[in-house]
């Protein structure tokens, strides 16, 4: 009964610090601080103030987890791992091995589309609405590190994860659903299965180097 009592514990510890992390503390990989290469993606829900407003408080949490949850199968089978939730916005990350792979950073996002479309009816039952989102994604060095004292948490630094953001934050002026860097979509071979289409060179917000953007769909 102890022993699985223990490893009971420890899957509920795994799960609430996220994939990977414990194995990683128990190691001591990040003690000290180590620079890598990461994909990140800043997956945001879209109108989610309205949403939130429409359904209140409770009913707002109980979507926002339905939406997370129907995330958790394709998020495995294409890689990714979950950095963190900030509200209404999951931010994930991919090794670049795992993320370029058969392109798994973005059918991944596509996948999640898919799996949302089939449970359209759900949501609108439940809650009138159901989850549409954009994401904006960038690959490039991090400094990765534990951080803090009485709440310890393994975090990431840079220009990488600022850049991620901003992308992020183009969908809506572009109006598109998926936006990607240049670094991006150079590393990547989509023109098979996707429509790939540049946005030309932009400045982001607080940057002062142009970078080009790429919008990318599903061929119909």
């Amino acid at each position: 009964i102890q022993l699985s009592f223990i490893i009971n514990f420890i899957l509920q510890i795994n799960r609430l610090l996220g994939q990977n992390v414990l194995l990683n503390y128990l190691r001591g990989k990040y003690q000290q601080p180590l620079e890598e290469e990461l994909i990140f993606m800043f997956l945001d829900l879209k109108s989610s103030t309205t949403i939130a407003e429409k359904l209140g408080l409770f009913k707002n949490h109980e979507f926002l987890n339905d939406f997370f949850h129907d995330m958790t199968d394709p998020i495995l089978e294409y890689k990714g791992t979950i950095y963190q939730y900030v509200g209404d916005e999951v931010v994930l990350t991919w090794k670049p091995e795992d993320g370029i792979e058969y392109n798994n950073c973005i059918n991944l996002f596509f996948a999640i589309q898919n799996k949302i479309l089939l449970k359209k009816e759900y949501y609108l039952e439940r809650y009138g609405v159901y989850p549409e989102f954009k994401a904006g994604i960038h690959i490039g060095p991090v400094i990765t590190g534990e951080m803090g004292e009485i709440k310890k948490d393994i975090v990431y630094h840079g220009d990488t994860i600022n850049t991620a953001a901003r992308i992020q934050a183009e969908c809506n002026n572009y109006k598109k659903r998926v936006l990607i860097s240049e670094e991006l979509n150079n590393e990547l071979d989509i023109s098979g299965n996707y429509n790939v289409e540049s946005m030309g060179n932009i400045i982001l917000r607080g940057k002062e180097r142009e970078l080009e953007l790429f919008a990318v769909e599903e061929k119909r």
